[in-house]
C-alpha cells in the first residue's frame, strides 16, 4: 500500500492539472486559437526564452554561494547548472521533486550532506515569495484601480460567506493536526530513538537556513534575487510581441502577469499546468484582452519554457551520466 501512494498522489495531482486545463480552455475557439499560435512571431518567443534562461544562470550562481556558506566545499558552476536544470525537469513530472532531485544531484557529485543542502533550498523559496510579495505590492501600487478590483472580485468575494469560512478553517484544522503530530514525535522518546532522528534531521536543516548569515557577499546575493525577478518579468513583456493582441501592452502589464503566472506556478500540480493557463489568461482580462487570446499567450511562454527546461534538463542528465562514467 505504501508504495501506491505516491502513485496515486501523482495521478491525482496530473487530474487537478488537467481539469484546471479544461476549465481554462471550456467553450474556447480550438482553431482560433491554433491559428493565433500559427500567427505568432517565433522571434520574440526565443527573445524572451534568452532571458528567462539567463535567469536559470543568476539561480545558479546564487544557489552556489549559499552552498559553499555551509563549509563543506563549493560545487564547480558546471554541477551546480547541472543540478538545477535537472530539478526544474522533475518539478514537470512530479510537483515540488525537483528542490530534492537537485540537492541530490549535488550530494552525489560533490558530497555534501543533502539535508544541509535542502536547508539552503528552504531559503530560497522563501526569499522567491519574498520577491514575489515585493513584486505583487509594487503592481497593485502602480495599477490600483485594475488590479484592486480584480483581486476583491475573483479572491476576496469567493472566499466570503460561509464557504470561504469553511476553507479557513480546514486549513488551519489541517495545519494544527500536522504540528501537533510533529510535536508528539518529538517528545516521544521510545520507538527505535526516532524522536533523535527527527531532531537531528531539524537541526541540520536549520544550519542550511542559517548559512545565509554567512554569506561572504551578500550584496551579490541580493542583486541576484532580484535580477531573476526583473528577468522572469522581462521574459513575461518580450513575449507580449509575439502576439498583436498582446503586443500592445506595457510594463506595468507584464507585472502583472508575473505575479498570475507565478501564483499559477505555486499550484502544486505537474509544471504548473492548468493553474498557469488559467491564472494568466484570467489576468489579462484585466487588460481587456480576449479569453482566447490569453490564453494563447499562455500557452505560447509555458510550453516554450517548458520545452527549455526539458531539452536543457535531459542533456544535463546526459552529460552528468557521461561524466559520471568517465570518473568511474
Amino acid at each position: 500500500m505504501k508504495q501506491l501512494i505516491p502513485v496515486i498522489k501523482y495521478i491525482l495531482l496530473l487530474v487537478v492539472g488537467v481539469t484546471l486545463l479544461i476549465i481554462a480552455f471550456k467553450g474556447q475557439d480550438v482553431d482560433q486559437l491554433i491559428s493565433d499560435l500559427k500567427q505568432a512571431d517565433y522571434k520574440w518567443v526565443v527573445a524572451s526564452l534568452i532571458a528567462c534562461f539567463v535567469a536559470h544562470i543568476l539561480r545558479v550562481f546564487r544557489w552556489r554561494m549559499m552552498i559553499a556558506s555551509l563549509g563543506h566545499g563549493t560545487p564547480s558552476l558546471l554541477n551546480t547548472f547541472y543540478a538545477v536544470m535537472i530539478g526544474y525537469m522533475a518539478n514537470v513530472a512530479f510537483p515540488r521533486m525537483g528542490e530534492v532531485s537537485r540537492c541530490g544531484v549535488i550530494t552525489k557529485t560533490d558530497n555534501i550532506p543533502i539535508v544541509k543542502l535542502i536547508g539552503t533550498v528552504i531559503v530560497e523559496r522563501i526569499v522567491d515569495l519574498l520577491m514575489l510579495a515585493i513584486v505583487m505590492a509594487l503592481g497593485i501600487i502602480l495599477q490600483f484601480d485594475l488590479l484592486s478590483e480584480f483581486l476583491y472580485e475573483n479572491v476576496l468575494v469567493k472566499l466570503n460567506g460561509s464557504a470561504g469560512n469553511l476553507t479557513v478553517l480546514v486549513f488551519a484544522g489541517i495545519i494544527l493536526v500536522l504540528a501537533v503530530f510533529f510535536l508528539y514525535l518529538l517528545m516521544k522518546k521510545k520507538k527505535l530513538g526516532i524522536r533523535n532522528r527527527i531532531y537531528n534531521f531539524f537541526m541540520d536543516v536549520k544550519s542550511g537556513i542559517l548559512s545565509v548569515k554567512d554569506l561572504e557577499n551578500k550584496g551579490s546575493f541580493v542583486l541576484s534575487s532580484v535580477l531573476i525577478w526583473f528577468l522572469y518579468g522581462f521574459s513575461t513583456y518580450l513575449c507580449f510581441f509575439a502576439l498583436d493582441t498582446t503586443s500592445g501592452l506595457g510594463v506595468l502589464a507584464s507585472l502583472s502577469v508575473l505575479v498570475f503566472s507565478s501564483l499559477g506556478m505555486i499550484v502544486p500540480v505537474q509544471g504548473g499546468i492548468g493553474a498557469f493557463h488559467y491564472m494568466v489568461s484570467e489576468g489579462l482580462l484585466v487588460y481587456d484582452i480576449p479569453k482566447a487570446e490569453g490564453l494563447a499567450y499562455a500557452l505560447l511562454i509555458h510550453s516554450s519554457q517548458t520545452l527549455l527546461v526539458l531539452v536543457i534538463g535531459a542533456i544535463s542528465v546526459i552529460l552528468l551520466m557521461i561524466k559520471s562514467s568517465k570518473r568511474s
